[in-house]
């Protein structure tokens, strides 16, 4: 089903450029976003209430763009109404991760593993989003140049009766992993500032327990996979680079490459862990080549 030429695909269309992004992705409505959103269709239809979908993907993926522009296009084309919940929603507000650096370990500070979440609160989002008399449902807003979560007053309100509610996350639906090796360090961040495996542990821990308290409420998972790690460090410095060409000096939150590399270091281990074990448990994986076009769908 192509939509290209038709009132519906020229919305889609402009809502890609207003993102910025580039012609060639506009082969991503037939390749990408239409079959996500009939299988999203199917599996409303099959459970007949709201169905939680899990959607990992790497940073650089395009998970944030997908979720973006497939929320409009699928209420116009099947009445279809999703709601979008990011693990990047319920990080720990500065203050609690401050407080873990110095009573547990000072990468704690560094938000983005699993440990720096309020799980709790994914989860009674996602519950409160199933049920209709739990209405309305309240999602705090993360701002990441501060890094820190906003007011109450920035949350958002999400009312009404959704078909479908989408949780996206770098790490969303990974397994608890404790069939692998934990202990041998992967890189020199883990190997110089976790010798004693004390960040290790937690992250393990925390994976283990309230991470698949939260995963365990998704009736299906879908998949954005990376070729591989190194496709992943690629495009996070692109994204630097871009930065600094945009704002030249006054990007200040731009990393030069000893500091992304140590960046990219907290994400390395389960990062290669998604890639090697989430396709085959994913019900709907879109592997993506490393110039960001969809090599397949399963």
């Amino acid at each position: 089903m192509s939509l290209h030429g038709s009132e519906i695909g020229q919305r889609w269309s402009d809502g890609r450029k207003q993102l910025g992004l580039p012609d060639s992705a506009e082969s991503l409505l037939d390749e990408l976003h239409l079959p996500f959103i009939e299988m999203l269709q199917t599996w409303h239809q099959r459970k007949g209430d709201t169905v939680v979908v899990g959607l990992q993907g790497c940073q650089g993926s395009g998970k944030t763009t997908l979720c973006h522009l497939i929320c409009p296009l699928a209420l116009d084309l099947l009445g279809l109404r999703i709601a979008v919940i990011a693990l990047d929603d319920v990080y720990l507000p500065l203050q609690q991760r401050q407080q873990l650096a110095r009573e547990e370990h000072p990468l704690w500070i560094t938000r983005g593993v699993p440990g720096t979440h309020d799980t709790g609160l994914a989860c009674e989002i996602l519950t409160s989003l199933r049920d209709p008399q739990q209405q309305p449902t309240i999602v705090p807003t993360f701002d990441k140049g501060i890094d820190d979560r906003l007011g109450e007053s920035s949350s958002r309100s999400l009312e009404g009766t959704y078909d479908v509610v989408i949780f996206e996350g770098w790490c969303t639906g990974l397994g608890a992993c404790t069939e692998f090796d934990w202990e041998t360090p992967i890189n020199d961040l883990e190997r110089v500032e976790d010798a004693d495996m004390v960040w290790r542990k937690r992250i393990r821990d925390q994976l283990a327990g309230p991470y698949q308290q939260l995963f365990g409420l998704f009736d299906h998972l879908a998949m954005m996979k990376v070729p591989a790690w190194e496709t992943v460090s690629i495009w996070r410095g692109q994204q630097e680079q871009k930065l600094r060409q945009e704002r030249g000096d006054d990007a200040t939150h731009s990393m030069d490459a000893a500091a992304l590399q140590r960046f990219l270091d907290h994400y390395e281990r389960l990062t290669r862990w998604t890639i090697e074990t989430l396709p085959d448990r994913a019900d709907f994986v879109a592997s993506i080549a490393q110039d960001r076009s969809i090599l397949s769908i399963k």
